[in-house]
């Protein structure tokens, strides 16, 4: 088996156990965040759960480059075995955490320390050729698709089974597991260090320059993050959006207890969105490597706009389902079509520090996102109202779409990306 299939198969299940592991606690948080330190003002609730929501990607966002340039010097898989170390052990701790601040440190330590979806990719890619890049991208985006439907779901039932607590203890294990797989499993020739190289700092400060060099590149960083924006503002507040919808009729009946009907529901609202990746995220990378990644960019922020729009309209928890298949179908390519765009205009010797930066841009939005839904959200009166999330989603969706158009008309500045 050549190098690129091999660490494929070893890679695939990795990010499919640690996005199981992440997306088991995460949809629910909201409640754990409620029930754990006992908050019932809705401002507070709103408050607190943006900023323990966001302060692990945003850590992340600001550390993942430095670990990016680290990575293409030492090696993607030590990188990436790192980060999964570190999301298994600060995950453990949580359940622990005496207050909000508490738990709030924790979720930024574990940002600061993980990061473990771009040296996972860039480890597949170094061996793969440039023409399948969309492909073979949108192929690991499945994994955590598929992590996205199976956490959620699993979440629910260890929750009732054996409380919130143990939610987080599952993830530490799916996440070490994660990093047993890639340490036996994937295989990389670590990078040569030539004599006389300069210290790593300098050498990062060197490569950030070139690659943002490329106009292209860091306007494309500019309005993934703005797309990403879009997509992330109302992920927090799904649970208690759908709580003021109500529990799906056909869980409700079968459930034994209202409680668990809503958290099957939740559960249902971010599985439905991950089985269309499954299935759709693929077509979006043979697109990608047909008509352009910018070019189907362009045109998915566009449409996702319209569904969010449409999504602030929805009456039932039943319509709100069918909206978010619909943003699925769209959501499922805007990762693997950012990485592939990125991928094709960098060299080899910079691509984890690209991907880093793209991944950076996506935490940025992940993190910022919820604090800016929740400035959004709560009214002057200091009650909640989510629907407006929807259609400030879909006002910055429409902006990272038409900017995507226009960036795509301009000559791609391969000589910058690529350096002397």
């Amino acid at each position: 088996m050549d190098s690129g299939r091999r660490n494929f198969h070893a890679v695939w299940p990795s990010l499919f156990a640690t996005s199981t592991g992440l997306n088991a606690f995460l949809p629910v948080l909201a409640f754990y965040v409620q029930e754990r330190f006992g908050i019932v003002d809705g401002a507070e609730l709103a408050f607190w759960t943006s900023i323990v929501y966001g302060a692990a990607p945003l850590a992340a966002a600001l550390a993942g480059p430095l670990w990016g340039g680290l990575g293409d010097r030492v090696g993607k898989k030590p990188m990436a075995i790192r980060a999964n170390l570190a999301i298994a052990a600060t995950t453990a701790l949580m359940p622990f955490a005496p207050t909000p601040v508490v738990l709030l440190v924790m979720r930024a330590v574990q940002g600061v320390l993980a990061g473990y979806v771009a040296p996972a990719m860039a480890l597949v890619s170094q061996g793969t050729p440039r023409s399948e890049h969309g492909l073979v991208i949108a192929r690991l985006q499945v994994a955590m698709a598929a992590g996205q439907a199976t956490g959620p779901l699993l979440g629910a039932a260890v929750t009732h089974w054996f409380g919130r607590d143990a939610v987080f203890w599952l993830t530490s294990v799916l996440s070490a597991g994660a990093a047993l797989r890639l340490h036996l499993s994937a295989n990389e020739e670590r990078p040569q260090r030539l004599v006389g190289a300069p210290p790593f700092l300098r050498e990062f400060l060197h490569s950030s320059r070139q690659l943002l060099g490329n106009r292209v590149f860091a306007w494309l960083l500019v309005l993934v993050l703005v797309l990403r924006l879009g997509q992330n503002m109302a992920e927090p507040f799904l649970a208690l959006f759908v709580r003021e919808l109500g529990p799906e009729a056909l869980l409700e009946s079968l459930a034994p207890t209202r409680q668990l009907a809503l958290d099957l529901t939740v559960g249902s609202v971010f599985a439905v969105l991950a089985v269309a990746q499954i299935g759709l995220t693929p077509w979006w990378g043979r697109l990608a490597d047909r008509h352009g990644p910018l070019r189907c960019l362009a045109v998915l922020g566009v449409a996702l706009a319209i569904v969010q729009a449409a999504s602030a309209a929805v009456g039932t928890i039943d319509q709100f389902l069918v909206a978010r298949a619909l943003a699925a179908t769209l959501m499922a390519g805007s990762m693997a079509l950012a990485y592939a765009a990125a991928s094709k205009r960098v060299v080899d010797e910079r691509r984890t520090l690209a991907f880093s930066m793209i991944q950076s841009c996506m935490q940025f939005a992940f993190a910022g996102g919820p604090m800016l839904g929740a400035m959004i959200a709560v009214t002057a009166g200091g009650a909640t109202e989510y629907r407006r999330l929807f259609v400030a989603a879909a006002i910055l969706c429409m902006t990272a779409g038409l900017g995507m158009f226009v960036l795509r008309r301009h000559r791609t500045e391969a000589h910058n990306a690529h350096g002397p």
